[in-house]
């Protein structure tokens, strides 16, 4: 195992297609592809790429939805002496024109589905797109008699942040990066060769990437790839007939299926082990739901696009985890929580986590001064609000740029959406910080609300029940309800388009 990460991820790919040729890596829409299989096709992108020269280095990109040919042409890509951009197919073709031309992409790799934002990307000209499934069954370029030198330190992906709080830069990810990770993921969830996940979060998010492909890569394990959760009966095909015993999922997912739960005889065919969630908080309260439910554990993590992007997770050792935390870092990790002045705080005291390791990016494409200010001595400074306890447990209490002051006292929204999410009528909530009316400089809390089906709750009710559980200071001044908040691919909260939403509400009612 550790022979295998100090190699490129291609490389890795074709360590494992020598040892395990037949072993079945990937099924999807009923064929079973195996080690073998995905690297001749890696290496078909990569004789592709190679004839229409592609400069050492040079940044390609691939956007598509899940299917087998992604994680070949991203092998390909790379053996080809490139570094791979995966880009949000649920962007605009706008947002996606930006990064292609901040990441100077002339090369595109695209499925059928992306077909008419690729129509309106083309019109622009400059750049060159082609079809994926189209290149994997063409396979007409030769293949080299040597690929070009690369080795793990060098560049593997360029992956853009979701620009929660401003425009998307760039996080440089080396193989190493990715590897070390997923490695020290493997070490903190015990994979095994035996173990089958089932993945439908979409690919191009680094979560999904490295805990659901470059994981069970390196440990021998199997995928079953769906082209995403819906519809959710195929999901739940998978997990029987499968024997799936890893599903990672976002906090969504879980909401759902602890509300709505499965039949009986169903849960009874599951050969579940562990249940992940990531890339968004995940409320204790739905944690208790989902375990009564389904008598399987459900354990909550952390990460960043900047950290490759696993922190720290829940151990799955029964009685080890800690609801209402993103549990230990993973081995190899460190972490910090400091001051504004970069000084350590005590254990349970409010600050920014750092996060050091041998997953932290290494820098912002194009953004120096991002990257000085990301990137200190080493560490990363990741902009969440977190607290240490006793154990190392790690809490995190809110993005720093969320930070709501109130009559010069810090609100973290977090803290109070968590309290709101424990009463019974709420399904959704985010609180965001929105100028005062009267008085210039100083804030307001601003809560949006998702009612349960069939339940209702007034604004006096929500401020009744918060009062009992938060400090006064921290109770929204107002809560608006709405039918569904703004989330992005990852079921993160979009709290800059609720901003947005405020200001063109106040707008409208002058």
């Amino acid at each position: 195992m550790k022979d295998q990460i100090q190699l490129p991820l291609d490389q890795v790919l074709a360590h494992h297609a020598a040892s395990t040729p037949r072993r079945t890596f990937i099924k999807f829409n009923g064929h079973s592809y195996s080690l073998r299989d995905i690297d001749r096709l890696t290496t078909v992108f990569a004789s592709f790429l190679l004839s229409q020269h592609i400069a050492r280095g040079e940044r390609v990109a691939i956007l598509s939805h899940n299917r087998h040919e992604y994680f070949a042409a991203y092998c390909g890509i790379l053996r080809a002496g490139g570094a791979v951009l995966p880009l949000n197919h649920l962007l605009t073709h706008e947002e996606i024109d930006f990064i292609l031309s901040d990441a100077g992409v002339r090369f595109v790799f695209y499925d059928s589905e992306c077909g008419e934002t690729v129509g309106k990307l083309q019109e622009k000209g400059g750049r060159r797109f082609f079809s994926l499934p189209g290149v994997a069954e063409g396979g007409c370029a030769p293949a080299p008699a040597a690929f070009p030198d690369h080795g793990i330190d060098d560049i593997s992906t360029v992956l853009y942040t979701s620009g929660t709080t401003g425009r998307p830069k760039g996080a440089l990810l080396t193989h190493r990066n990715i590897l070390a990770n997923a490695d020290a993921a493997r070490k903190a969830i015990h994979i095994t060769p035996r173990d089958r996940f089932v993945v439908f979060l979409p690919l191009f998010h680094s979560f999904t990437f490295t805990v659901c492909m470059v994981l069970p890569l390196i440990t021998g394990a199997r995928i079953s790839l769906l082209p995403g959760v819906r519809p959710f009966e195929r999901v739940v095909k998978s997990l029987i007939l499968d024997r799936i015993t890893l599903f990672v999922a976002i906090p969504t997912v879980y909401k759902i299926l602890a509300d709505k739960g499965m039949p009986w005889f169903i849960k009874k065919l599951l050969r579940l082990r562990l249940c992940i969630s990531g890339a968004a908080p995940l409320p204790p309260k739905v944690i208790r739901q989902f375990e009564g439910v389904f008598k399987v554990p459900l354990r909550e993590g952390y990460g960043l696009t900047e950290a490759s992007p696993v922190v720290s997770i829940n151990p799955d050792e029964p009685g080890g985890d800690k609801p209402g935390t993103v549990g230990l870092p993973l081995p190899g990790i460190e972490v910090r929580v400091v001051d504004d002045n970069g000084q350590d705080l005590p254990v349970e005291t409010a600050g920014e986590l750092l996060v050091k390791g041998p997953n932290v990016m290494q820098g912002y494409l194009n953004r120096p001064e991002d990257t000085e200010k990301t990137i200190k001595d080493g560490w990363l400074f990741t902009g969440d609000i977190a607290a240490l306890d006793k154990d190392g447990f790690i809490r995190i209490i809110d993005r720093k740029k969320d930070l709501i002051i109130v009559d010069g006292l810090n609100v973290y929204p977090y803290e109070v959406e968590e309290v709101l999410y424990r009463h019974p009528a709420i399904k959704d909530c985010s609180m965001i910080g929105v100028p005062h009316e009267h008085e210039e400089g100083k804030e307001l809390g601003m809560m949006y609300v998702v009612l349960q089906e069939g339940k209702t709750a007034t604004a006096r009710e929500l401020r009744d029940y918060l009062t009992e559980h938060v400090a006064h200071y921290k109770i929204p001044r107002r809560f608006i309800f709405i039918e569904e908040l703004p989330r992005n691919a990852t079921g993160k909260i979009m709290k800059k388009e609720l901003r947005v939403w405020y200001r063109e509400r106040e707008t409208k009612h002058g």
